[in-house]
């Protein structure tokens, strides 16, 4: 497959951006966006408008050219993830087919489908033929164009703006999967694409399915009404036994190929763990100051997975406005502590949050997880109630300026780390260091290269530049 793919012409990093009208540079954007209130249940599909009423989806004359009332999804970057994250908007009450798929190898294509298809609940919902199935570095373009109304955006973290920024300006409904960006000028983008976005009333939803989950969504509705004081300090862990091995890279295949099919020990496509994984945690501390951090200071390093060029362990501490504090554990390390959970600790008391009672009932160890998902099943709730809104039959969702803001925080605790240093967030979102290759080829130079022994060079606090 790669030797195939390596005979394709590159695609330059700046030309891919501004064909879409997206600039990474600019002025720094706000940070903020608020709630939209949906004006008239509609949406748009590729040939014109549904009205969703009355329980039961009601299509107006001439919507389509083929007269269909379905969704049309496009599906972008088939990993695990991406697979699961389509099983689930396909498993929606609402009428939705699956009718592109694109990723860059052509094998992970043929994977996600044949286990999507494994549920005969879906099969019915699932007709992607050859022609559309697509594979390159613009496959997602291809799959834009193929006449969907909703994407799916679930390719390694790097290629997250880009992508998204090709959705909005061609109309589209989005999904993005967790993190949005793995660095500023990838922040600023999304930033860009979301004022076009809210613009084109686009519904879109971001993979932070905490946002979504009954007990986290009490638990955050009893710290606004102050059942532990004011929040003082969250504490927020992600620590992990170890990810994904890279192994060796196999001969004849190009370095560039080896990184992205390996993305999730390579900075530049994850934005390591804290970033790629850590950044529920750090959604979650912004959810609960219902604020932005103003700096970072933290340190973390490499010590037992020394695969790619990620760090394996993490510390970060975030400053609110009013004094409030986050720290946030992240570690990926075989045979350590494995441990995930958001600790809030107030004026009066504390809470771990998505845990507890709040929202669920008395639940036993026993039952907890069961019931957990019986009566909630994040995963599932996020895709219900994008196309909800989509359909007009839920209040109007666009999660895209959380999602980015989130990811930023993410990357801000990543600047701090790798740099030693106190970094604010006026500095962290201004940093005009893009993380990444010149042009989009496998046989283009990867914007990491081993030295001799096969290892990789590694961020070093105080000589690294990291932001």
């Amino acid at each position: 497959m790669h030797n195939a793919c390596q005979s394709r012409p590159a695609i330059p990093w700046q030309s891919a951006l501004r064909t879409y009208g997206m600039a990474c540079g600019g002025k720094k954007p706000s940070s903020g966006g608020g709630d939209l209130k949906r004006s008239r249940a509609h949406f748009r599909l590729a040939g014109g408008t549904v009205v969703f009423g009355a329980g039961a989806l009601q299509l107006a004359r001439g919507v389509h050219a083929a007269g269909s009332d379905v969704l049309r999804l496009g599906f972008i970057g088939c990993g695990n993830r991406g697979t699961g994250a389509c099983r689930e908007a396909l498993s929606t009450k609402y009428p939705v087919r699956l009718v592109a798929v694109g990723d860059l190898f052509a094998e992970r294509i043929e994977t996600a489908l044949k286990n999507l298809l494994k549920y005969d609940e879906l099969r019915s919902r699932i007709d992607v033929p050859p022609e559309r199935r697509f594979t390159g570095f613009d496959a997602y373009l291809k799959v834009i164009n193929a006449g969907v109304d909703l994407v799916l955006l679930t390719a390694p973290p790097h290629f997250r703006p880009m992508h998204y920024a090709a959705a909005v300006r061609a109309g589209k409904h989005a999904f993005l999967e967790k993190p949005c960006c793995v660095d500023a000028p990838g922040y600023r983008m999304l930033v860009a694409a979301n004022e076009e976005a809210k613009r084109k009333r686009l519904s879109v939803g971001v993979g932070l399915q905490r946002r979504h989950q009954a007990n986290y969504l009490e638990g955050i509705r009893r710290l606004r009404e102050k059942a532990v004081g004011e929040v003082r300090l969250v504490r927020t862990y992600f620590n992990m036994a170890g990810g994904r091995a890279a192994g060796p890279k196999p001969p004849g295949m190009s370095e560039m190929e080896y990184q992205i099919r390996h993305w999730n020990v390579f900075c530049w496509l994850c934005g390591d763990h804290l970033v790629e994984q850590a950044c529920h945690e750090i959604d979650v501390a912004n959810w609960v100051f219902d604020a932005l951090p103003l700096c970072a200071a933290g340190m973390g390093g490499r010590q037992v997975r020394t695969e790619g060029d990620i760090w394996d362990h993490h510390v970060v501490e975030f400053e609110y406005p009013g004094g409030g504090r986050h720290i946030c554990q992240a570690r990926q390390q075989p045979g350590t502590w494995t441990h995930v959970s958001e600790q809030v600790l107030g004026t009066q008391g504390g809470v771990t949050l998505g845990t507890g009672p709040w929202g669920l009932g008395e639940l036993t160890p026993r039952n907890l997880r069961a019931r957990q998902y019986r009566l909630q099943n994040p995963y599932q709730r996020e895709h219900d109630d994008l196309q909800a809104s989509i359909f007009g039959d839920g209040p109007y969702e666009f999660e895209g300026d959380y999602g980015a803001t989130s990811s930023m925080t993410a990357v801000l605790g990543r600047m701090a780390t790798y740099s030693g240093r106190r970094v604010t967030w006026e500095e962290a979102v201004a940093s005009e260091l893009r993380l990444g290759p010149q042009a989009y080829a496998f046989d283009a130079e990867a914007p990491v290269r081993p030295d001799a022994t096969g290892r990789y060079p590694t961020a070093l606090p105080g000589i690294t530049r990291a932001l």
